[in-house]
């Protein structure tokens, strides 16, 4: 009985697919979106906003991209302003322009280092006058703050693309230990019947 010969190309290619596919980028772990907890001002009129990431609500390490729009009662609209980064404060920016007095719907986005919104509502007191405890809205107003209940789905999800990760590796680890099989089976059948000619 003649011996099969073997091929190797279906499980290489599997194998190499997984190799360079399989693996999500470290940043994927964070998600792709950024929300603003939009915060009180200081005492002349320059705007908080805390950046962090959807998915995980990690601060923003990355030096961020965006602007500031806010909205008087009256209708009135300044901005959009460049967000600028609060020195010693970690993910947290503000604008070189301060708003006047009276109450502003403020709005942040940021296009880098991803797509980012965040909503909130501050009192500017007039200068002299005690301003009132900074209104804040935690998160943009599509989405609320977590929870101890809805925050274990989160953590769900970050661990089950984790695990994903390790079963894409781990399955590449596998093809790559048959194909090695393969290959010395295919070896040691075309030195045997060398050494048999």
């Amino acid at each position: 009985m003649k011996p099969r010969p073997v091929t190797l190309a279906p499980a290489l290619g599997c194998a190499a697919a997984l190799l360079v596919l399989g693996t999500p980028a470290p940043a994927a772990a964070h998600g792709d979106t950024i929300h603003f907890a939009v915060g009180g001002t200081q005492s002349d009129g320059h705007v908080r906003a805390v950046a962090a990431w959807d998915n995980d609500d990690d601060p923003v390490d990355e030096p961020v991209a965006g602007t500031l729009t806010a909205t008087g009662r009256d209708g009135r609209t300044l901005g959009p302003w460049q967000l600028v980064a609060v020195e010693g404060e970690k993910a947290a920016y503000t604008t070189r322009e301060a708003l006047p007095p009276g109450s502003w719907k403020v709005v942040v986005h940021s296009g880098f280092p991803d797509l980012g919104h965040g909503e909130g509502t501050v009192d500017v007191a007039a200068r002299g006058e005690a301003g009132p405890a900074p209104a804040a809205t935690a998160r943009p107003a599509t989405r609320s703050a977590p929870s101890g209940d809805t925050a274990a789905p989160q953590k769900k999800a970050s661990s089950s693309r984790t695990g994903l990760a390790v079963g894409a590796g781990a399955a590449a680890v596998v093809l790559a230990a048959v194909g090695g099989v393969l290959l010395f089976r295919a070896w040691r059948s075309r030195n045997g019947r060398a050494a048999s000619a």
